[in-house]
């Protein structure tokens, strides 16, 4: 058993490794879950979570807000947005069972900062998962 984010989160990383288009643009070993500024890029780090309760009479539910960080090393955003553009296409319309949840995916939306030495991109994409626990508290 599992906790709704880190489901939603092993969801994620499975369809982005499953989308060529997308492993193209950033090695599959460049999907990583850690807390420090990438040194390996392009990469997508797995980044904040947060689970808020969503449930009804018979259905155990949360809503998990799950956030992808894009880093590219560019002058410009041309690569980060094309990146974030195919995570969104990868998790379009997924709905799966992982870990005891059913995960249906949303996008939510994305912003591209600047990375105040000038040398790197920085994309945030945010998706709205609702999971349902088919386990039962």
């Amino acid at each position: 058993m599992s906790e709704a984010s880190l489901a939603a989160q092993r969801v994620a990383v499975t369809h982005m490794r499953g989308r060529a288009a997308l492993t193209a643009l950033v090695p599959s070993e460049n999907f990583m879950d850690r807390n420090e500024r990438p040194e390996r890029f392009p990469c997508v780090l797995v980044g904040e979570a947060q689970t808020v309760e969503d449930a009804a009479d018979c259905i155990v539910g949360s809503e998990v807000f799950l956030t992808l960080h894009v880093w590219t090393r560019e002058n410009g955003f041309t690569a980060c947005k094309s990146i974030a553009g195919e995570i969104r296409r990868a998790l379009k319309g997924v709905s799966e069972i992982q870990d005891g949840f059913e995960c249906v995916f949303s996008f939510d939306d994305t912003t591209f900062l600047r990375d105040p030495g000038g040398e790197l991109s920085h994309g945030v994409v945010r998706f709205a998962v609702l999971t349902e626990d088919l386990v039962g508290l």
